[in-house]
């Protein structure tokens, strides 16, 4: 039997429609309603500063939720002329020119702890499954092409097809993983040209992009990353921790330009990141100690950031990027003589 598009649609829809029936029926609020009151009633009752910023994320996590509902509600509470789009991302909760981002507290929403909207708690699996996923495919791209077979990933990690699909998206969105012509998820390969053109593409847009965003970037948030830098240069070999030197790369070349009005710019960076994963995969491929000269180059832009030298940071960050491709280039000739190591059975090998 043939379905079109717009009957598998509605068939959606009458599932989604027919689920929150079923849940007011119960007699219990759908869980977008109950966000989205006590985001209307915070809202009511001044609970938030001047300029304030309301992103999905942080919200989830009050309400123990995934973002879905929390989209659901941000959207309508703008329907309604609660909350404001601006350049950045996300909603204000005024339309001032005032941009703050200061943490969002339960309290802040009337509420006492973390809220029970009896959800299961997805965002953080999502998060879970994504940084796993994130890992698996980053080893997979630099020894070849492989094809991600969707309904084993979502049996490897116990999570629906549309989790894993929605995780596979954002690993796209990263420039991780992509889709072939028949419409098959696949990762790799990484090449020496890859790595050279996604430099050059960093080269051109990170250093003027921290330029902008720097006097952005919470003091807080970037002492937060300083010790983190500290953490790292302390460590051996033995006792080195691959999941905190993934958390140091994304905080200079993702967290920090998260802080960008220009989203276009965030993007395009975000999408350019792949030879990050060199240096991660030749860390756990190789008991190698933890890579110092990189390092002290993050600690001196985070230092010059907290300093409040903007234009000095962005050169040393211009520096740092041509450093760190001449180190990528000469770990990817190292890696192409190391066996390729055991993959979970959702990566497939093409070539």
């Amino acid at each position: 039997m043939h379905y079109s598009a717009k009957s598998l649609c509605s068939d959606k829809r009458f599932g989604r429609k027919k689920a929150l029936a079923k849940q007011r029926a119960s007699g219990k609020k759908p869980n977008f309603e109950v966000i989205k009151d006590a985001l209307k009633a915070a809202l009511e009752r001044g609970a938030f500063p001047e300029g304030q910023v309301i992103l999905e994320r942080p919200i989830a996590e009050i309400f123990n939720t995934s973002r879905a509902p929390v989209r659901r509600a941000l959207a309508e509470l703008h329907e309604e002329g609660k909350l404001f789009k601006f350049e950045g991302r996300g909603y204000k909760t005024d339309n001032s020119d005032i941009i703050l981002r200061e943490d969002i507290r339960p309290e802040t929403l009337g509420l006492d702890d973390k809220a029970q909207t009896g959800a299961p708690s997805e965002s953080h699996i999502i998060d879970d499954v994504h940084r796993a996923t994130k890992r698996s495919t980053s080893i997979a791209m630099t020894f070849g092409q492989f094809r991600i077979r969707s309904e084993k990933h979502s049996q490897h990690f116990g999570v629906s097809r549309t989790i894993s699909r929605e995780i596979l998206g954002k690993l796209m969105d990263e420039g991780l993983v992509g889709k072939d012509s028949t419409g098959h998820w696949i990762t790799g390969p990484l090449t020496a040209r890859d790595v050279k053109q996604d430099f050059e593409t960093r080269r051109l847009l990170e250093p003027y992009s921290l330029e902008t965003c720097g006097p952005l970037i919470p003091v807080e948030l970037l002492e937060q990353m300083k010790l983190r830098l500290q953490e790292a240069l302390s460590q051996t070999p033995e006792d080195k921790n691959p999941s905190l030197l993934e958390t140091i790369e994304a905080d200079l070349h993702q967290l920090c330009h998260s802080f960008n009005p220009n989203r276009k710019i965030a993007k395009f960076i975000n999408q350019s990141l792949t030879p990050l994963v060199v240096g991660l995969v030749f860390s756990d491929a190789v008991r190698a100690s933890v890579e110092k000269p990189g390092l002290r180059e993050h600690l001196a832009i985070i230092e010059l950031l907290i300093a409040g030298k903007h234009s000095e940071a962005s050169e040393h960050l211009h520096d740092h990027l041509l450093n760190a491709e001449t180190r990528a280039l000469e770990r990817m000739k190292s890696l192409s003589v190391i066996p390729e190591p055991s993959l979970p059975s959702y990566l497939v090998k093409i070539s």
